[in-house]
C-alpha cells in the first residue's frame, strides 16, 4: 500500500526552495532499499559470488527507469508478479494483501523478491537458494 506524505510547504530564500516532486515515478530510476531484508533470506547468508552480482545488478538497473524495467524480459532485467500465498516464508506485517510482490533476478535466475513505493524498491528477501517460493 503506497503511502501519502505532506509535501513540504515552500520556504523563502536566496538559497531555499522546496523539493521538486516527480509527476510520474515510472520515469524515475529505481532507489533499492533493504531496511526489510528478513533472515534466512538476507545479503548476509549469500554467498560472495552472490553479493557481487546483487551490488552490480542494483548498479545496472538504476540506469535505468521504472518503465524500462517493466518493459525488460523478467529473467533479464525485467521483473514478474508473485502472489503472497507462494511465499514459504513469514511476510512482514508491512506487506499487506492489496501490496504487489515483484521478483527481480540478483544472481543468474536467483530473484530477489519485494514491493516497489513510488520509485523505491523495498528488497524483503533474497532467494539465494530457491526456496522461497516454488519456481516451477
Amino acid at each position: 500500500m503506497a503511502r501519502r506524505f505532506k509535501q513540504p510547504k515552500p520556504q523563502r530564500g536566496a538559497h531555499v526552495q522546496a523539493p521538486s516532486v516527480p509527476e510520474d515515478y515510472d520515469k524515475e530510476s529505481p532507489a533499492f532499499c533493504l531496511r526489510h531484508l528478513q533472515k534466512g533470506y538476507h545479503l548476509d547468508d549469500c554467498s560472495p559470488e552472490d553479493k557481487a552480482s546483487f551490488a552490480m545488478a542494483q548498479v545496472t538497473r538504476s540506469k535505468l527507469s521504472w518503465k524500462q524495467l517493466r518493459s525488460a524480459h523478467r529473467h533479464g532485467l525485467g521483473s514478474e508478479k508473485i502472489t503472497h500465498d507462494s511465499i514459504n516464508a513469514g511476510i512482514p506485517e508491512q506487506i499487506t494483501e492489496d501490496v504487489t510482490l515483484l521478483a527481480f533476478r540478483f544472481s543468474g535466475k536467483k530473484p530477489m523478491v519485494g514491493y516497489r513505493e513510488r520509485e523505491i524498491f523495498r528488497v524483503v528477501w533474497l532467494d539465494h537458494d530457491f526456496s522461497l517460493y516454488d519456481h516451477g
